[in-house]
């Protein structure tokens, strides 16, 4: 699920000092980091006059979405992290195309599960196959 973040961090405070992190620093970074993992976006108005703006970018994503698949070829159970790039090549038309997606998935851990397999309906017997 991608998750797209409004962040209004400019209230926050900016001092820091020579090891540690500001709060803001530490709010952008979180933001940055939450909706990146999730192929998500994030934006960070200077003003609530830049909301609608932010909100006809969210719609106009949502409505240009593909959904791509992903096969694995390590076929591993090992819980490992597996790093996924998708890139996308420059169309015909002067659209600016880019790619919003995870940077990978964990893979599962453990013995696959069993294929599931359907219940054998009983097979309806003819009139001269019954029984009296």
């Amino acid at each position: 699920m991608q998750i797209y973040v409004i962040g209004f961090v400019n209230e926050l405070d900016r001092d820091r000092g020579l090891i540690r992190k500001s709060i803001r620093d530490k709010a952008v970074n979180l933001i940055n980091k939450l909706a990146s993992e999730t192929g998500g976006r994030a934006f960070f108005p200077e003003s609530l006059s830049e909301l609608p703006q932010i909100a006809n970018e969210i719609v106009r994503d949502m409505r240009t979405q593909y959904v791509l698949a992903y096969n694995p070829t390590n076929k591993a159970r090992d819980g490992s992290f597996r790093s996924i790039k998708v890139v996308v090549d420059e169309g015909s038309s002067r659209d600016k195309r880019i790619a919003l997606t995870r940077n990978g998935r964990v893979a599962p851990k453990g013995e696959p599960a069993p294929p599931k397999t359907t219940p054998q309906r009983p097979k309806p017997t003819t009139g001269a196959n019954r029984t009296p």
